[in-house]
């Protein structure tokens, strides 16, 4: 039975422009953030595009791996960390999108915390990604992975905590937009927590 390379040219260049993908998502999220109410919609475009071309990354991947003889456990790891990394724009954008049509301003600064961590997390991945064709230099990528997403976790209570009290949960309106937003936010590194699992998986299996 052969095996799928993960340093295979056609599938490193595919990952890798998924990788790009996140990256670039992750900088229009945070301009999303720093932009005028009015002047997020164009930000949130270029997101939106960006996150329909990691898509057809996804299924670019997934007709590779269809298309080469590979052990089925090989096969879903490669393709998990394929559309973890996909999921991980879907996510941005529905983010981006909750954040320009609520109009929230001024935003509190626990979601610029959020977004921080998500800018974070897709610097952590793109530069995994040139280790998948080296399994046992994975550990770092998916423990600080974690570790964002744990910290995600807390900064997430403390915006829940501020958006839920005084001023702010004087207007009923705005604190249910701010939650919203914030559990947009948080699903967001969700995502890249999923992504730390795959990547520790192929550490484990193939290291």
């Amino acid at each position: 039975m052969f095996r799928v390379r993960r340093d295979d040219p056609q599938l490193g260049d595919l990952i890798a422009e998924l990788g790009g993908h996140v990256v670039a998502g992750a900088q229009l999220l945070s301009e999303v953030l720093d932009t005028e109410p009015l002047s997020r919609a164009e930000a949130g475009a270029r997101l939106r595009e960006v996150d329909h071309a990691a898509e057809a990354a996804a299924l670019a991947v997934l007709r590779v791996l269809s298309a080469t003889f590979v052990t089925p456990f090989d096969r879903a790891d490669v393709y998990h960390v394929a559309w973890s990394m996909r999921a991980c724009l879907s996510r941005m954008d529905a983010a981006a999108d909750e954040i320009t049509l609520f109009r929230l301003n001024p935003l509190p600064s626990g979601i610029s915390e959020l977004v921080l961590l998500v800018v974070r997390a897709a610097d952590v991945t793109v530069q995994a990604l040139p280790r998948l064709s080296r399994a046992t230099d994975l550990a770092d990528s998916w423990i600080e992975l974690t570790r964002i997403g744990k910290q995600a976790g807390q900064s997430h209570r403390r915006l829940l905590v501020e958006i839920t009290a005084p001023p702010v949960s004087a207007d009923p309106a705005t604190m249910v937009r701010l939650v919203a937003a914030a559990e947009s936010l948080r699903r967001v590194v969700e995502a890249f927590e999923d992504l730390a699992g795959a990547l520790q998986t192929v550490a484990v299996k193939e290291g």
